[in-house]
């Protein structure tokens, strides 16, 4: 089973989403960008996750803001882009998702969420 973080400030997504993914992985949550960044940084240190979804719609640090120290994190640690932990943003904004691929996000899933789609991309970006 894969370790997956689910980073929504909505708790009915994250349920969502846990509930489409239990064949899949095991899901951790974070319920804003603090959250999800003290998440990301235990994981490194003990077990790293093999995928995050995050939400850029967030009060205080949003998801383009999180995913930005995430790839800042990783470079810093010598990871380079793309060898890093995958990234799928989840949004209900189209044009949004495009400014996160200049962050390094590796993919983006839009909602309403379609469970197949989202287990495809999924399966594919762990397997990489």
């Amino acid at each position: 089973m894969y370790r997956i973080l689910i980073v929504d400030d909505n708790f009915e997504n994250r349920q969502l989403l846990a509930e489409i993914l239990r064949e899949v992985g095991e899901c951790d949550f974070a319920a804003n960008g603090l959250e999800a960044v003290n998440a990301y940084n235990l994981s490194i240190k003990k077990n790293p996750y093999n995928l995050i979804l995050l939400d850029i719609e967030m009060p205080g640090i949003n998801g383009l803001e999180i995913l930005k120290k995430i790839r800042e994190s990783e470079g810093a640690a010598g990871i380079h882009l793309g060898e890093g932990v995958p990234i799928i943003i989840v949004t209900a904004y189209e044009k949004r998702f495009l400014e996160a691929f200049n962050y390094g996000c590796d993919d983006y899933v839009l909602k309403p969420i379609d469970p197949e789609i989202l287990v495809k991309k999924i399966e594919q970006k762990i397997r990489i």
